[in-house]
């Protein structure tokens, strides 16, 4: 299991900012439906159309580690894998206003860091920003701006399962320390 200072470094992430709209949907905003449809889960094809509904050169400015401001409703539509198995790949984070608890779901089980609650993301950053983010205190410190914001941080009971590599190795991590259970 993780210590605090590691599982504190876990959730401090600094990248490129991207900033997105309200209503970024799964189906269209985030990865095109017809993957989806055709069921493709291999994280190198999915990651090249990452957003390309929203912006076509999106996915060749986006590099691993950059986090994602989105506003209302991020990842709404249907619950589908396709964009989280992306966004996991190029170890994405996401600060947003609000976002379905099913998604939250989805991304915190791929071990992608998630707050939600934030304000207008237009005010935080724009796009092309240099911006750290700890998740665990809710303190985005914009680079570019040179300001620093205090926003909701991400619940310990989420964070904990970021920290641990998703929910697949968070449940390793408790069988292992809980062998009786296994």
């Amino acid at each position: 299991m993780s210590t605090p200072s590691e599982t504190t470094a876990n959730l401090v992430r600094r990248g490129i900012c991207h900033v997105l709209p309200d209503e970024v949907s799964l189906d269209d905003g985030i990865i095109p439906a017809r993957f989806a449809a055709q069921r493709v889960m291999d994280p190198s094809v999915l990651r090249a159309h990452l957003f390309e509904t929203i912006d076509p050169e999106l996915a060749q400015r986006i590099a691993p580690g950059d986090i994602v401001i989105a506003g209302k409703h991020f990842a709404c539509g249907k619950p589908r894998l396709q964009g989280f198995i992306a966004m996991a790949a190029l170890d994405l984070s996401i600060i947003c206003t609000s976002m379905p608890y099913k998604m939250l779901r989805r991304a915190v089980a791929r071990a992608i860091p998630v707050i939600t609650g934030a304000p207008t993301p237009h005010g935080m950053a724009d796009p092309g920003d240099e911006i750290e983010m700890d998740f665990s205190t809710g303190v985005l410190r914009n680079f570019t701006r040179g300001v620093d914001l205090t926003i909701p941080a991400m619940p310990p009971v989420l964070s904990t399962i970021v920290s641990t590599g998703g929910t697949q190795a968070a449940l390793e991590d408790w069988l292992a320390r809980h062998p009786e259970q296994a």
